[in-house]
Parts: C-alpha cells; structure tokens; sequence
C-alpha cells in the first residue's frame, strides 16, 4: 500500500507540473475520454434497440435506428479526431518540455554539484528511461486509461446491477430460481472476486520479475550508449580508430554489450508474452461466467435477444476494464519508479547557498579581487588542491599564472570564477566576500576563455555573441583582435556561417581557429577581467607572436590574467604568480623571477632553447 501510494504521490506531482506547463491538455484528455465512453456505451445502447426492432419486424423503425447509430458514431468518432488532433501539438510539447526541464535545473546547479558523476548520472538515466519507456506524456496517457478503465467499471456493473435486478418474465424451475435477483448478484459477485484475485496475482507474479529485470540492465545502457553516441558518433575518434586499428576491438565490445541488451529485451519480451497468456485466461473465465449470466437472463425472459448485446458488451467492458486497471497500474510503477529519479534531481540542492547582493557597476573598472588564507580540496578528495593561498590581483594589470601541472593555477581561476567555494578562507570583490555577491552579475565580471573551451554548431555570431546583443561592428572588432577576422570573411555567409555540421551544412574548422573564435567570444563579452587558459596552445608560433604582439591592445582597461606553460608568455605581462605544490612560490616580474633564481628560472631555462 505504501509503494501504491508513493507511485501516485509521484503520479499526481507530475500531472500538477503538467497542468502548470499547459493548462489546456489535461481537460482536452479528459473531454475526449468522455467521448470514447459516450461512442461506446451509445453503440451498445442503440445496437440492442436495432436487433430488437429488426426481431419485431419493425423494418422502418429499424431503419431510422441505423441512422441513429451510424450518425451517433459518426459525430463521436469526428469529435474525438479533431480533439486528439488539436492537442497533439500540446503532446508533443509536453514530451520535449521534460527535457528542458531537465536542462533548466542542470543550469541553476552550481558547477561543483554539476561535475558530482551521480548527479550526471540522474540526468543521462532519466533521459534514457524517457527516450525507452515514455516520459511526461506517456504518464499522462496512463493516467487518463486508469481514469477510463474506472468510469467503464463503474458504468458496466450499473448496466449488470440493472441486469442482475431483471426479473424472468415467467416460471422456468431451477433455471428461474437461479435468474433472480439474488443468486444473479451473488454469481456476478463470485466471478467478479475469483477474476481480481487471479488477475492480481498474475501481475504480482511477473511484475516482480520485470522490475528485477528493469533495474539491472542500467549499466548495460550505458557502455553501449557510450559506444553508439560517443565512440561510433563522434567524427573526432574516426582518426584515432584508424591509426590504430581499433575497429575489430570496438565491434567485439559492441557486440558483446548487444548480446547482453538481446538478452534483456528476450527475458522481457517473455515475460510480457507469460503474462499476456495468464491475463488472457484469467478474462476467458470471466467471459464465460458473464455469458452464462446473460444467457440464463435471456432464456428466462428477463431480458430481450437485442438487451443480450448490451449487456454482453457491457461485461466485456467491465472485463478489460479490470484487466486494463491493473495492467495501467503496473505500467504507472514502472514509469514511477525512474521519474522519482527525475523529481530527486529537479529537488537537487546546490551545495553553497546563493548570493543576492548586486555588484557595483564601475565605469573605471576599479575591481580589486584578493584571496585570504584560500585552501581548497575536491569533493572526494583528501589532499589539498590550493593551500593557504593569499593574494591580491592589480587592478587593470596583466598577471602571468604558471606553474608545473597540477600546481593548482587552473583551480585557483575556477575559485576566482566562483565555480568552486574555497574550502577555507575566502575570496573578496573590493573587500567583500564574493559569496555574497549574486552569481550571475559576478560572473558577468569575466570573460575566460578555458582550456577545454567549447564552440557549438550555431552561427559564427552566435557562438561570438554568446547570448549578449549582435552588434556587427564590435563582433567584427573582437575577431580582428583576436586574429579571426580574416577566417570569418572568408566563409560563404559570413557570420551567419554555421560551426560544424550537426545541425546545417556548416564548415569544419581547425584547433587553433576555434581556439581564435573562443578568443573573439571573451574579448566581446568586454568584462572588466579577461582570462586566458593557455589561449595560444593550439596556435602555430607565428600567430602566437601576433597574438601576444596585440596582448596589450586586446584587454586595454581591463585586468587580464593567463595561464600558460609557456614561459615566452610571461614576459608581456606586469606580474606573474608562480604556483608549486598547492601553493604561491614565487611573485614578481619576469626579470626580478629570473634574478631570484627559483623555479621560475629553473623552468625558463629549461624552454629557453624554444624561444631564444
């Protein structure tokens, strides 16, 4: 009882979110529900009449009755087509709006709960339970049958009770005794009974094994979605594949994973098959028992030939009702049980507690960001990422972070950006704590260009612009500056050219373009501080000294900070911050670094040949 009442407790949460997103496609269900009822029961009504006028030999009565037949149908049957096809658009709406819900959450989250591999995990299951088994439509439609299977019960045992009342029209023995009243509602009764049981236990039996089935085939889903989306998919690892000559190796695993899904889907296609056979039995011995009922009725006398029809009709709708009540209820736990993980998500929390306090707009750019005693460790991790870290940034000055890898520079710009919260210490905006701050208007102070940048498949201006007004002219000032001009003009449509090729006929670019682009989209944003992860790592020497050459005119007015292995870099920049272990080593300009001696120097010299 608990696990019926948590299934509809999750049913019901999800029709409420339904409702909200569109108000209008609950009630066009419910209306054409009530048709299909009405198309029904009004067939067996309006049959029966038929058959007995015809027994009567009331031809033209009979005549008119068919027309009242065939029209009553006809006007249902149009009604329910033109319903069904209004709110088909609203179907499919509700079907793609579980996945921008889905969406809309994983944004809100903050980057340190989004990069927790089992709230990924929530995300991928939920999308492929939904692509697998139906999603926010489907539950709706299961809904609406149980509704339906409800109301036929309660309309066909209305229609028995009626029956079971009828008296026989005269003595026929043993037979007119057992047509009674009473003994009729006592047959129905323990036929009614004997079918719910069996039909109950047939779907206890074989939906614990589905179950069992169902949530142990996860895994599978993965490795084999991994292999068809991001292996086979991907156009990147064609090259890889080839030169290594990895294609037998991955077909085996392919295979091997496939025969594993083949399995699955066998045990469930029999147990459907099992079940399908059990629940058949079950409603042949209601059918009989419903037959004999109405048969003894009309042998009686209680009712006419043509009532038979109504009647038989009736209990056969009572019949797959039942059968159909508990069929729905045990689809509705299988799709509840993977949208409770799809609630659990959405009810997600962030970690750190948001900000609400504006940042002041300053036209001087007069920013000035400082670390105070910062020490980070990663979820799940016990060794300090960043230790004791205390530093204040220059306000409008170029700041070189270098270190050996995993030194920390690229987590101490993930804290700057507020991506992550310092395990201890804090991080301040002119003397304030950046937690305080409202996260999207302090982000809104950088524009980064990361080292695993990313660019979409939408138009150059789009992916420049990233969200923020298309002014031509500044977009085609931000690509000059970072060398891409010249690339974009070249393309046939210009900035309205798309990047790749999943969604138009777009142009494949290199590394080190898509690297000038993601260059473009920082210094278009026009944030107060720039920073650059390795912003020359995929370029050729020649145009990293063109880029480093207008360094200075790029991020004019701004505070700039790059990280970069390359110790050439350093020299354009007024400070630079050498990370070693976690911690700040050494601070100073190129030329006080060198002088010192450190590791500073120790890895200048050790690239000097590159670069002399």
């Amino acid at each position: 009882m608990r696990k019926l009442i948590s299934i509809h407790r999750t049913g019901f949460r999800l029709l409420k979110m339904i409702h909200s997103a569109d108000s209008t496609i609950i009630p066009l269900h419910l209306l054409d529900l009530c048709l299909s009822l009405a198309q029904v029961y009004a067939g067996l009504f309006l049959t029966a009449e038929l058959i007995d006028m015809l027994l009567l030999g009331k031809f033209e009565q009979a005549a008119v009755q068919a027309l009242w037949l065939l029209g009553v149908n006809l006007f249902l049957g149009l009604c329910g087509q033109l319903l069904r096809r209004k709110f088909k658009s609203s179907e499919n709406r509700i079907w793609l709006i579980f996945y921008v819900w889905l969406r809309e959450k994983a944004f809100s989250l903050d980057y340190e709960t989004m990069e927790n591999p089992k709230v990924s995990e929530k995300i991928l299951f939920s999308e492929r339970t939904s692509d697998m088994y139906g999603g926010l439509g489907t539950l709706l439609n299961y809904y609406c049958s149980i509704l339906q299977a409800l109301l036929n019960i309660v309309l066909s045992v209305s229609l028995v009770f009626w029956l079971c009342m009828a008296e026989p029209a005269g003595e026929f023995g043993l037979l007119g005794r057992m047509a009674g009243p009473v003994p009729s509602i006592l047959m129905f009764a323990a036929v009614l009974a004997g079918m719910c049981f069996c039909a109950w236990k047939v779907v206890v039996k074989y939906a614990a094994k589905q179950q069992e089935i169902f949530e142990s085939h996860t895994g599978m889903e993965n490795k084999l979605g991994y292999l068809l989306n991001q292996v086979f998919g991907n156009v990147k690892t064609g090259k890889i594949i080839r030169i290594y000559g990895m294609e037998e190796m991955l077909l085996e695993n392919a295979a091997r994973e496939q025969r594993k899904f083949h399995s699955y889907y066998a045990k469930m296609c029999d147990i459907s098959r099992k079940e399908g056979s059990a629940g058949g039995l079950v409603n042949s011995f209601f059918t009989m028992g419903a037959y004999l009922l109405v048969s003894l009725k009309v042998v009686t006398g209680a009712v006419t030939v043509g009532a038979f029809t109504r009647y038989v009709g009736a209990l056969n709708q009572f019949g797959s009702s039942c059968i159909g009540l508990i069929t729905w209820q045990r689809e509705l736990r299988k799709i509840s049980t993977y949208m409770e993980d799809f609630l659990a998500f959405l009810d997600t929390e962030n970690l750190h507690a948001a900000g609400s306090i504006p940042v002041e707009k300053r036209q001087d750019g007069e920013y000035e960001l400082a670390f105070e005693n910062v020490s980070f460790c990663y979820p799940g991790s016990r060794e300090p990422a960043l230790k004791n870290v205390n530093c204040r940034l220059r306000i409008r000055g170029k700041l070189a972070v270098v270190g050996r890898n995993g030194a920390g520079k690229t987590t101490f710009i993930k804290l700057l950006c507020r991506l992550y919260e310092p395990t201890e210490g804090r991080i301040t905006l002119n003397g304030v704590d950046i937690r305080k701050y409202s996260e999207e208007e302090y982000r809104s102070l950088f524009g980064v260009v990361f080292q695993d940048f990313k660019l979409f498949a939408l138009p150059v201006w789009e992916n420049v612009t990233a969200g923020y007004e298309r002014q031509e002219e500044k977009i085609w000032e931000a690509l000059g500056q970072a060398d891409a001009e010249e690339l974009v003009r070249g393309m046939e449509k210009g900035l309205d050219t798309y990047l790749y090729r999943n969604l138009e006929e777009g142009v494949e670019i290199s590394g080190g373009e898509a690297q000038k682009l993601a260059l473009a989209r920082a210094l278009y944003k026009a944030a107060p501080v720039v920073i650059l992860d390795e912003p020359t790592a995929a370029l050729d020497p020649k145009a990293e000294a063109e880029i480093y050459a207008r360094f200075g005119e790029m991020v004019k007015g701004r505070t700039s900070i790059y990280i970069s292995h390359r110790m050439s870099s350093c020299r354009f920049c007024d400070e630079i911050i050498v990370f070693q272990e976690g911690r700040i080593a050494e601070r100073g300009s190129h030329e006080e670094l060198l002088t010192a001696g450190g590791c500073y120097t120790e890895m200048w010299n050790a690239q000097a040949k590159y670069y002399a």
